[in-house]
């Protein structure tokens, strides 16, 4: 049977203004990119584990399908109930993300669904560090890796994230840079995942990256986030805060095993650590050339022969 070659959603438009109304619409969070998720009632931890093991194991088939979707949707999971979920989680689940949405009282679970996924993000945090050591910074970014973040909405964890240490030095600090990954098909959900950062965080998450892998395709796609500030058009009586998100879609990047195209990454080195770069000492903005893309895409397949 031939093989079916995987190709990613088309990009949503460079430019999109949200209004501080939107940031409360679930149904958005609900349902992009969970069209095939598997959707349940939460009944107790152990039920939880089951369907986790169950559909953890599919995925991690070595033939499973790419498009087998790595979410899991839970319902009605109060408060209460998610602390236990988290408790087994953090000791026998580490490869698990949630997304806990308060109002609907809904938890989505993103499962990692093997060791190429893990690295996807993580292997680019280690370039990332070095890149700021190469400016004698790397004692200045802190690896804050999974934590959860609370939002208007809920709470959530990023793959990999780092934050200044010296200018947000506190536990609820946000992150200033997010990194997430998935599977190619994950595509449309790793792009709500951006906005929920950008949005959810109030522009205090200044740049998130998204990683979309296909093993079948050997190709890893990158997409890079941005959101700021800007006056507010449409300030009602509902809506009367004089500032909304705008969220961008900078650079996209795909990488396969003959080239690179779209490139260089370039990450604005105020935003990461909220002050001007100091040219006499050697800082400047974060640029990954074609070389460093190539080589962060070797370390990632070098690994998986």
């Amino acid at each position: 049977m031939a093989t079916k070659r995987l190709s990613l959603p088309p990009i949503p438009s460079t430019y999109q203004t949200r209004t501080l109304s939107e940031l409360h619409n679930m149904h958005y969070y609900l349902t992009e990119g969970l069209e095939g998720a598997k959707h349940r009632e939460y009944c107790d931890v152990h039920s939880f584990t089951r369907a986790i093991n169950s559909q953890g194991s599919k995925l991690l088939s070595g033939n499973a399908d790419e498009s087998l979707s790595p979410y899991m949707v839970f319902s009605h999971v109060t408060q209460e109930e998610l602390y236990k979920i988290e408790h087994v989680r953090d000791t026998h689940y580490k490869g698990l993300r949630f997304l806990y949405l308060n109002d609907p009282k809904v938890l989505i679970v993103k499962i990692m669904r093997s060791k190429i996924h893990e690295m996807l993000t993580r292997e680019f945090g280690h370039a990332f560090i070095r890149k700021a050591q190469g400016m004698c910074l790397g004692r200045a970014l802190a690896d804050i890796g999974g934590a959860t973040y609370q939002g208007t909405s809920g709470g959530k964890e990023a793959d990999t994230a780092f934050q200044p240490r010296f200018t947000r030095n506190h536990e609820t600090d946000w992150p200033t840079i997010v990194l997430e990954g998935g599977v190619s098909q994950s595509a449309p959900r790793l792009r709500a995942d951006a906005r929920w950062w950008l949005e959810q965080s109030m522009g205090q998450v200044n740049v998130v990256l998204l990683f979309s892998v296909s093993k079948l395709a050997r190709t890893i796609h990158i997409e890079h986030w941005e959101a700021k500030m800007v006056p507010n058009p449409q300030v009602t009586q509902v809506c009367h805060h004089p500032l909304t998100i705008t969220s961008k879609v900078g650079d996209t990047i795909l990488i396969n095993a003959h080239s690179t195209t779209g490139g260089p990454l370039e990450l604005n080195f105020q935003k990461i650590f909220l002050r001007a770069p100091v040219a006499e000492h050697g800082e400047t903005n974060f640029t990954f050339t074609a070389l460093d893309l190539r080589e962060y895409y070797e370390d990632i397949w070098s690994t998986f022969q």
